[in-house]
């Protein structure tokens, strides 16, 4: 049995998804009207991660990155809120 496919799980967590869902498209709408606006940077930004949390290789691809562009001539910059961090 897999646990995303179990009803036992995804039933109870099903309106956790609708409010999950409701407050990007909340977001969205503060954005697209123009209530907050996107920040601009004089830098190519990349992000890298996902929903996953550990064990997907996020962190040794990311140094593996940086030294590639560091090599190349590049200017890098790492910014990471830390694991488990809640800010």
């Amino acid at each position: 049995m897999r646990i995303f496919e179990s009803k036992l799980l995804g039933l109870p967590l099903l309106p956790l998804s609708w409010l999950y869902g409701a407050s990007v498209t909340a977001r969205d709408a503060v954005y697209r009207t123009g209530l907050r606006r996107q920040k601009r940077v004089d830098a190519v930004v990349v992000s890298i991660g996902n929903i996953t949390v550990g064990g997907t290789g996020k962190t040794p691809f990311t140094a593996w990155l940086a030294r590639q562009l560091t090599e190349r001539g590049a200017k890098v910059g790492i910014v990471s809120r830390g694991y488990g961090r809640k800010s």
